[in-house]
């Protein structure tokens, strides 16, 4: 028996509500870690702070929920081998994410990291990939990763542009002096 449309509509709408959240505290993460990583010698003593405090956290509610400690319903090794990787992947995302962002700020960084998000979730869903159920790339799915690819090139292009035309902080005071003179010389 398969979920009504009502159904499914109702649990897309709790997962883009959620998404939505989740994603916008996920910005707040490497502004966090960079600031973290900012003071310590290496980026990866950073990334050893961050999941460690994620840890405590998990490991504090499993212990009080009494789901501690955590068990497998199969064993080990009849898991796939990607099964085991979350936590790398989400060393690669932290780690290099707390380099870069402090160098090229949060929306360029989130732009390209959601593109990069969509266009493989595009492939693993067509596909049926690790475990995801098949739905076909379908070309209104096409045409939304591609508009995510063009969101990027103009965040890219806008954060160059506003760079390269933007003027050093003393030309800045400067003009700005030179307004607040030219203004008061025409009022008086």
């Amino acid at each position: 028996m398969s979920p009504s449309p009502a159904s499914e509509t109702g649990w897309m709408a709790i997962a883009i509500i959620i998404g939505l959240f989740a994603g916008g505290i996920l910005a707040i993460q490497p502004s966090a870690n960079g600031m973290l990583g900012k003071y310590m010698h290496h980026p990866l003593h950073a990334s050893l702070f961050s999941f460690g405090s994620g840890f405590a956290i998990v490991l504090v509610i499993t212990i009080v929920g009494g789901i501690f400690p955590p068990r497998l319903s199969v064993s080990p090794g009849q898991l796939p081998y990607w099964a085991w990787i979350g936590g790398a992947i989400g060393v690669v995302l932290v780690t290099s994410s707390l380099v870069l962002v402090p160098r090229v700020g949060s929306l360029p960084w989130f732009a390209a990291v959601m593109t990069g998000q969509t266009l493989l979730a595009l492939m693993l869903d067509h596909y049926g990939w690790f475990g995801n159920p098949r739905v076909p790339a379908s070309p209104l799915r096409v045409i939304g990763v591609l508009l995510l690819i063009l969101g990027v090139l103009a965040i890219v292009l806008a954060k160059h542009y506003e760079s390269s035309s933007s003027l050093p902080l003393s030309k800045h005071a400067d003009t700005n002096a030179d307004r607040t003179s030219a203004v008061e010389n025409a009022n008086q």
